[in-house]
């Protein structure tokens, strides 16, 4: 099965007439409650929830070298099995990048507010205000979450 980009976009032409495109992300790794709580989250803000979930080079980056735990079909193919997703796909990009956004063409970019700084929700809020007027940029809070498969993954750990 195939979670690239490219076949996601051919797949939202023929879906999106009059729809409202929500974008969302993330590495969803051990899937949990919170993250059921927040792609539940995303999907109140439009009618299409495209999902990018990072690939495991992304993964590895931000979480380190023993992560992903679960592979980035795996996880795809999971995600994308979820009722309130209608499309996921695989990057190793960011899910706010150029390429990304262009091919995708949300209405609404929905992302947690769990990052490590608020200066990187910032950055995100600035760039999408002066590139991406057109795109409305919700925040999902983290206390909406609950979970973390980093928790999950320390908690296995410890027993």
């Amino acid at each position: 099965m195939s979670f690239s980009l490219r076949k996601t976009s051919r797949q939202l032409r023929s879906m999106r007439a009059g729809k409202t495109v929500v974008l969302a992300g993330g590495t969803f790794d051990i899937l949990h409650r919170g993250h059921l709580k927040y792609l539940a989250k995303c999907k109140e803000h439009g009618d299409i929830l495209v999902v990018c979930v990072a690939g495991d080079v992304r993964t590895r980056k931000r979480k380190g070298a023993k992560r992903p735990v679960v592979p980035e079909i795996q996880r795809a193919e999971i995600v994308a099995s979820l009722k309130m997703v209608d499309l996921a796909f695989v990057s190793n990009r960011k899910p706010f990048s150029e390429l990304i956004l262009q091919t995708v063409k949300p209405n609404v970019l929905a992302t947690s507010s769990n990052e490590p700084s608020s200066a990187v929700k910032q950055q995100l809020l600035e760039y999408m205000k002066h590139n991406h007027p057109e795109i409305k940029v919700v925040l999902i809070p983290r206390s909406h979450l609950g979970s973390s498969s980093s928790r999950l993954i320390n908690k296995l750990k410890a027993e």
